[in-house]
Parts: C-alpha cells; sequence; structure tokens
C-alpha cells in the first residue's frame, strides 16, 4: 500500500449531493468559474500505489486493476431552479483494489481517480481521485484492531446559507485507530482514536468546515453466532476552519455516547444500528449549543439466491453555521433491491429520501422554520458479457423541495459506461 493513505467512510452532511456517473467529484466551483485540476496528480497517485504492488508479482487475487469509460447526460448540470442547462459528460477512470492477508494481517486498499468532460461548459471540468484502505491488525489472538483512513470527494450543492445554490467540491475524510481486547471469553474492551473532516470549495461554507479529533472507549459482548453489542463513550474536539464570520470563535466540544449492534436474525437477515445521543458546546458562542439523540440502523436480506435488498435509515445533527444560533436535524431513509437476473446480468433500483428541518434559529432569519425533503430515484443495469468486461446503463432523477425562494430544483441524469477489470 506504499502511496496511499488509508480510508474509512465518514458521517452524512447536510451539503446537496449532485448527480453523476459513479461516486466522486462533480465540479469546483469559485466564483461562477470552475477550476480545472491537473490530471499529473491523478497520474502520480495511480502510479504510487499500483507500481510497488506490481512489483511484487502476487498472486492474481492479491491485486485486480479496472479502468472505465462512460458517458451522462444530465438534463440540469447547474441545479438551477429555472432555466435549466443540459449538457453531456464525459467519463474516464482508473482504479486498483489490494487484498491481502500476511500471516494475522490483513491489508487493504481501493483507490480510484477519475476525469470528468463537460460537452458544451468545458469551465465545469474537473479530476477526482477517491480511495479507502485499512489495515485490519492482530498482534496476539486477543489483541486486534483496525487502522484505516478514506477521503471521499463529490459534488457539492449548496446555497452557502444565503439562499442561493452553489457548486463546489466537499471533501470528507476519517482516519481511526482502534484496538480491542478479549477480556475473558465473549467480553471485549475497545480504545480508539479518530479524525474527521467535511471542507468545501463553496466561498462560504454552510457548515463552517468543521474538523474533529475524538477518542472513544467502551465495552461489549461478542456471542458465538457472530452478533454483538457494544456500548461506548466519545470526547471530542474540533474547530470550524471555515467559520462563516471572520474572528467568531471556533472552537467546540463533542460528547456522545452509544450502544453499537450487529445481529444476525437468520442465515438471510442481518441487522448493523446504532443509537446514542449527541451533545456539542462552544466555550465562547454558548448560542451555538445543540444536543439530541443520533443513530442509524441498517438491515441486509439476502431473500434468495438472486435478490438481495438493503435498507436502512439515519439520524444525525449538524451545526448551522450562523453565528446566531441553531442546528439543523436530518432524518435519511433509504431502500435498494438488487436482482441478478442470469449469470451475466443484474438490475438494481435505490430510492433516497433526506428531510431537514433547521431548529432554534432566531427569528427573521431566512433560515427560521426551514425545511427541505431531498429525493432520489435510480435504476440501473450491469451486463457481463466476458469475465473482465461490464456494460453498465443507469437513469436517475433528483428532486429538492425547500420552502426557502430558490433553493427547490430537479433533474435527470441517463448514463452508460464500460469497465474493465484485469
Amino acid at each position: 500500500m506504499t502511496g496511499c493513505a488509508p480510508a474509512r467512510p465518514s458521517s452524512p452532511t447536510r451539503s446537496f449531493r449532485g448527480l453523476g456517473a459513479g461516486p466522486g467529484v462533480r465540479g469546483v466551483y469559485r466564483g461562477h468559474k470552475l477550476k480545472k485540476m491537473p490530471i499529473r496528480p491523478v497520474i502520480c497517485l495511480v502510479s504510487a500505489c499500483v507500481l510497488p504492488t506490481l512489483a511484487r508479482a502476487e498472486p492474481p487475487d492479491f491485486f485486480q486493476l479496472r479502468a472505465g469509460a462512460g458517458v451522462e447526460h444530465d438534463s440540469n448540470v447547474l441545479r438551477a431552479p429555472s432555466h435549466e442547462q443540459s449538457d453531456n459528460i464525459g467519463v474516464l477512470s482508473v482504479g486498483v483494489n489490494v487484498d491481502r492477508s500476511y500471516s494475522l494481517q490483513h491489508f487493504r486498499l481501493d483507490a480510484e481517480a477519475a476525469s470528468y468532460r463537460y460537452s458544451n461548459q468545458s469551465n465545469l471540468n474537473y479530476n477526482t481521485i477517491n480511495y479507502s484502505a485499512g489495515w485490519d491488525w492482530k498482534f496476539t489472538p486477543r489483541l486486534h484492531g483496525v487502522l484505516s483512513a478514506d477521503r471521499r470527494q463529490f459534488r457539492d450543492i449548496s446555497d452557502s446559507v444565503a439562499g442561493q445554490l452553489e457548486i463546489g467540491r466537499r471533501t470528507e475524510r476519517t482516519e481511526l485507530f482502534e484496538g480491542i481486547y478479549d477480556i475473558d471469553g465473549a467480553w471485549r474492551a475497545l480504545a480508539g482514536v479518530s479524525h474527521t473532516s467535511s471542507s468545501t470549495t463553496v466561498p462560504v461554507s454552510w457548515d463552517a468546515s468543521p474538523s474533529i479529533r475524538s477518542a472513544r472507549v467502551g465495552a461489549g459482548y461478542q456471542f458465538a453466532s457472530g452478533s454483538s453489542i457494544f456500548a461506548r463513550l466519545r470526547r471530542g474536539d474540533g474547530e470550524y476552519r471555515a467559520p462563516l464570520t471572520p474572528g467568531a470563535p471556533a472552537d467546540f466540544r463533542e460528547t456522545e455516547a452509544d450502544a453499537a449492534l450487529k445481529w444476525i436474525l437468520t442465515g438471510k437477515t442481518s441487522l448493523d444500528a446504532q443509537l446514542g445521543h449527541l451533545k456539542r458546546t462552544h466555550s465562547d458562542a454558548p448560542q451555538r449549543d445543540f444536543s439530541g439523540p443520533v443513530g442509524r440502523a441498517t438491515v441486509t436480506w439476502n431473500a434468495t439466491g438472486k435478490t438481495s435488498v438493503v435498507a436502512g435509515v439515519l439520524r444525525y445533527l449538524s451545526s448551522s453555521g450562523l453565528d446566531t444560533g441553531g442546528h439543523v436535524e436530518s432524518t435519511r431513509w433509504f431502500i435498494g433491491p438488487v436482482w441478478k437476473a442470469t449469470a451475466h446480468t443484474s438490475f438494481n433500483a435505490r430510492y433516497d429520501r433526506t428531510s431537514r428541518n433547521w431548529r432554534d434559529i432566531v427569528a427573521g432569519a431566512p433560515e427560521s422554520g426551514r425545511h427541505d425533503v431531498i429525493e432520489t430515484t435510480s435504476i440501473g443495469v450491469d451486463w457481463e458479457p466476458r469475465r473482465f468486461v461490464t456494460v453498465t446503463g443507469s437513469v436517475r432523477g433528483e428532486r429538492v423541495k425547500s420552502n426557502v425562494i430558490g433553493t427547490s430544483y430537479r433533474n435527470t441524469a441517463v448514463a452508460a459506461g464500460v469497465r474493465f477489470n484485469f
């Protein structure tokens, strides 16, 4: 894994996520002009990940390369409430997947670089790099854990608190080091440290770009079936790296207590859930304090050998970004079935709905009483005519409804592509 940092997905944000062919950034918007990102860092990162691995000449399942090409038609590339502008987007990508165990140690890496080019609006062109990697370590049979990190970039559609839509690139990162000690039999103790951050290229960030360093301890029980339950306590110190008002207090502290459950309900169904309480305090700006219940639950159901369904619900809290105080409560739920029709063809669908409410906002502010609903629906097909070739197609629709004037929009994207695995 020389040359690439490990990674793990971070928590969801309030940003309005744009559409595109696969994960990744959709653009960098600053002063109404997207800046092109140089392709050289893309090549350098991929080379740093790939070349040391090639030199090892490991078995085929240790190292896999992939490359892809596609085109997408987007009916509203600027996510404008009116006067929609459509465009065609060409996509090229290259990726690498590494998965290898050495004795008690397990290493994994998935990295991808992509380039997006617009037919009519070349000022929207951009490149992205996303990666996810980790080291599942074990020093003794009783002492084990994970060292991981991840970066996720995507197109960010935000109103920047001012009620005007802007397009930027949001970057979310998480680094984690956690250890678990098997006390006796099925009882476990855990401790770890982490760092999470979220930022955007939009000049005024609604969440003020928080960066949080945390420590966590906990204890739990591991059942023989593979199910487990843990109680955990996390304390974190954070700062807003892009406060809305220059010179405003930027430091805060978080406390979160939760219970984490992984439960194998049946041979075909499993549950992964967390339920907790989050409290964020600002020593120099108490009007920005907030607290409340948070959590998530995901159910995976392998209905048959050909059909599976994943469904979930999340609730999370975030800063309003306003110096006058308040916060945002978000509730999201989704469902995504997959049907493998034949040995070479599979169909997928997904519905995702997020509801956001602004709470404790001072009267008279534009966000007072604000309510947003973001809905995304997609269907897709994957066809594998050969073992190393996959042809893909998808249709995706997005709709944002808000009671703030100028922030509602809708768009449809139709995409087709081909992916090669080596």
